[in-house]
């Protein structure tokens, strides 16, 4: 566990993220889901954000994760793979069908795909992280902080935790993907050496930036 002196009254604790995290990874993942802001309003189903970008990080195999709490109470994570291309292959395995099966495919839907929609499409048919991307940056990430740490420093201690753990595994590069809209997060991913890649459109939205940093072996 690594202790910080915490911009909040009492120190902020570091940790590996278990299981009994996923009620709090799910939460965050909403409360965080609208390019960094809260998506509760935009879903029917909470859970879905956290299906997709977030749950499974903490079920299968080959993932790094830590979670950042204040008196027990869960305020942001990290989580990601060592290895993205074995994940997608878990996903596809051992994540994808019991929630395809929960989920039933939408089919052609008239006029603008509503948020539960396109995640939903998201599950049937994953986005597969570019070839140009993983060849060098293999390995991938996901952050999420609530408002109350946002801006603070947490993020970039967070994310050193994740990084050093990440050079203990042997990863040499790692990818982050970040939605066009969310500006505030394209420019504390470039603050923190990721270069952009290259963009990618989906689903109607502003699009992916995906971006990638070399993480060296310690």
């Amino acid at each position: 566990m690594v202790r910080i002196s915490g911009p909040l009254d009492d120190d902020l604790e570091f940790r590996p993220a278990v299981r009994s995290d996923l009620d709090a990874v799910y939460d965050i993942s909403l409360l965080t889901g609208n390019a960094g802001r809260d998506a509760t309003s935009l879903y029917v189903d909470p859970k879905l954000m956290g299906h997709i970008y977030a749950a499974p990080y903490l079920i299968l195999d080959g993932t790094i994760g830590y979670v950042v709490e204040n008196q027990k109470q869960v305020l942001g994570f990290v989580l990601g793979a060592t290895n993205t291309r074995d994940f997608e292959a878990q996903l596809e395995d051992r994540w994808w069908p019991e929630l395809r099966r929960d989920y039933p495919w939408p089919g052609q839907v008239q006029g603008e795909l509503t948020a539960d929609q396109k995640r939903i499409h998201m599950i049937h048919r994953p986005d597969v992280v570019p070839e140009r991307v993983v060849q060098t940056f293999p390995a991938h990430l996901h952050m999420n902080l609530l408002p109350e740490v946002q801006g603070k420093g947490v993020g970039t201690a967070l994310l050193n935790v994740w990084l050093d753990a990440a050079r203990n595994a042997s990863v040499s590069g790692v990818h982050v993907r970040v939605n066009a809209k969310n500006t505030s997060g394209f420019a504390f991913w470039k603050s923190r050496g990721f270069q952009p890649l290259l963009t990618q459109k989906s689903m109607g939205s502003a699009g992916t930036i995906w971006c990638g940093l070399q993480v060296g072996v310690s």
